[in-house]
């Protein structure tokens, strides 16, 4: 648990805002995460590469397309959010 808190806290407004859209479905692609949040494809490839580093998403190469890059939030990433809706 305490992991859970400290990733949390290093988790910053945006990121969260990315995690919280990525609940929304099994998985994204990194175009609809930086269409749907306004941001480029380039400032949402950033934002989700550090939330993978973090553990709190992970990142695949569509086996259909691989131009294409699936993004999924992790079980530490929902805790994040879930842990960041609670007061302390």
């Amino acid at each position: 648990m305490t992991t859970v808190r400290r990733t949390a806290s290093s988790v910053t407004s945006r990121q969260l805002e990315v995690l919280a859209f990525l609940t929304r479905r099994e998985h994204w692609l990194v175009g609809e995460v930086a269409s749907a949040l306004g941001v480029s494809s380039a400032a949402a490839t950033k934002a989700i590469a550090r939330l993978e580093r973090k553990g709190l998403v992970t990142r695949s190469v569509d086996i259909m397309d691989r131009r294409c890059v699936n993004v999924r939030i992790t079980r530490a990433g929902n805790e994040a959010i879930r842990h960041t809706a609670r007061p302390v």
